[in-house]
């Protein structure tokens, strides 16, 4: 593994090296930026596995992106090496009921800054969630480009909470969803009944990388969401672009409390492949086979 050629691959080589919060905060960015959270080997690649030097090849040598513990596990190495002290995160999200199902679904970090303050931090969410380290101050309100955060406690575990958008649709009668399932995936998390919605809530205590082994396989092998449902994600301090299945958006952050809806296009196979070449950098080396087209 070399930190050069990962640095070059995020487009992080002026980051000063050192463990100061403006320099994770960089290194947020250009990771968000530039390695998409994507699920497109589900759908006709190779099964993903937890080894660093994989995830390295992957990620920095083929050019591709991955789920939260693949990104998140690089990520919690390249701080390491910037000095940085880090702790992987056993996360838990909702649900479609609102529950919090027993096994850990998700990877987060605690990162510690020269400081000596600690701060929660996440490049593998998937575009939906905080994109800049959030300060672990329980209640302390965080305003950030694409939203605004704050932590909280709950049954024993400190929730994520991300403060309900205004959300600015384009011609509302354009985008139909097969079902109300396929509709919230997308946009539930910029809005909803409660001014405060919960992204994830997690335990603190550093784990292995090998302790998410369950988490991801069950998400390529036992979720049926995640089977049936393509997924390819990048974001900036502007906005966010992603495939949903073969329904591309563009949202452009007006504010922190207003997302905006510029682009949506349903598109052909052919149309995926050149998009996802062109926006997200990744140029597949097999067939992609969703399973099923939203119409």
């Amino acid at each position: 593994m070399h930190l050069e050629k990962l640095l070059k691959r995020i487009k992080a080589e002026s980051v000063r090296r050192c463990a100061s919060l403006d320099s994770l905060q960089q290194l947020c960015m250009c990771f968000l930026s530039n390695v998409p959270f994507e699920t497109t080997d589900m759908f006709g690649g190779s099964t993903k596995v937890l080894d660093l030097n994989h995830i390295y090849e992957i990620i920095v040598e083929e050019n591709r992106g991955g789920f939260c513990y693949h990104q998140n596990g690089l990520f919690q190495w390249l701080l390491k090496q910037f000095g940085f002290q880090v702790e992987m995160l056993k996360a838990y999200h909702q649900k479609n009921n609102q529950s919090f199902g027993e096994m850990s679904n998700h990877m987060s970090l605690m990162v510690t800054v020269e400081s000596g303050e600690r701060y929660l931090t996440d490049v593998g969410w998937g575009g939906l969630c905080f994109a800049l380290p959030l300060q672990m101050k329980i209640g302390l309100v965080q305003s950030q480009p694409n939203g605004v955060y704050r932590l909280g406690k709950e049954h024993g575990m400190i929730v994520v909470e991300k403060k309900r958008q205004r959300y600015l649709k384009i011609e509302e009668d354009i985008i139909r969803f097969e079902n109300e399932e396929q509709r919230s995936a997308v946009v539930s998390n910029d809005g909803g009944e409660e001014e405060w919605n919960i992204q994830f809530r997690f335990t603190e205590g550093g784990c292995e990388l090998s302790d998410f082994q369950e988490g991801l396989d069950y998400a390529q092998f036992q979720n049926e969401f995640m089977a049936n449902n393509m997924f390819a994600v990048l974001h900036n301090e502007r906005g966010r672009k992603f495939f949903f299945n073969n329904l591309y958006y563009e949202k452009e952050y007006v504010n922190p409390e207003t997302i905006k809806l510029k682009t949506f296009k349903r598109c052909t196979v052919a149309e995926m492949y050149e998009i996802l070449e062109r926006e997200f950098g990744l140029k597949l080396q097999f067939e992609l086979k969703l399973k099923k087209f939203i119409q």
